[in-house]
C-alpha cells in the first residue's frame, strides 16, 4: 500500500491532499470470513477531513474462483468504520461500483483526539481475502490541519 501527499497544484485544484493506492497484494488476511482493516492516514487532534472519495481502477477478484464474488470496502476511522463511505462492492464477480464519495453529511469532520483514516475490507463467508489476486483502489482524502492556520 502506498500513501502519499499530493502536489500543491492538485491540492488547490481538487481539494484532495492525500492519495492511497491499495492493491490485491495488500489483502493478506488468510482466515475465511475475516475482514481486514488498512490504516491509511494518522490524524491528530485538530485535523479536519474535508472530503473523501475513491476510484476503483481495477475491480478485485480471485481469477480462479468466480464464487468469491462479494468484497466490500468502507471508509472511516477507528471510531466509526463507515464515517465517510458506507460498504460498497468492489468485486468484479459482484456488481462493482467504480466511484464513491463521502456523504455530504459526513464532511467536514473535525477530530478532537488522535485517530486514523481506515479502509475496512469485508470478506465473505467461506472465502479469504488473501485469495484475491487482482484489484487496485485509489482513495483520495482532503485533510487540513487547524493547527497550521
Amino acid at each position: 500500500m502506498q500513501v502519499f501527499e499530493l502536489p500543491i497544484e492538485t491540492k488547490s485544484s481538487t481539494g484532495f491532499t492525500h492519495k492511497a493506492i491499495i492493491t490485491h497484494s495488500d489483502l493478506t488476511e488468510s482466515t475465511a470470513d475475516t475482514d481486514q482493516t488498512l490504516s491509511l492516514l494518522a490524524l491528530a487532534a485538530g485535523d479536519v477531513v474535508t472530503t473523501a472519495a475513491w476510484k476503483l481502477v481495477t475491480p478485485f477478484k480471485d481469477a480462479s474462483d468466480a464464487a468469491l464474488n462479494d468484497t466490500k470496502v468502507q471508509l472511516g476511522d477507528s471510531s466509526d468504520d463507515d464515517e465517510y463511505v458506507a460498504a460498497t462492492q468492489v468485486n468484479e464477480n459482484g456488481t462493482e461500483v467504480l466511484f464513491a464519495a463521502a456523504a455530504p453529511a459526513s464532511v467536514p469532520f473535525v477530530y478532537t483526539a488522535a485517530n486514523a483514516v481506515e479502509l475496512l475490507v469485508e470478506s465473505m463467508t467461506a472465502k479469504s481475502l488473501s485469495d484475491i489476486d487482482t484489484g487496485e483502489l485509489h482513495v483520495y482524502l482532503g485533510v487540513n490541519k487547524l493547527s497550521d492556520l
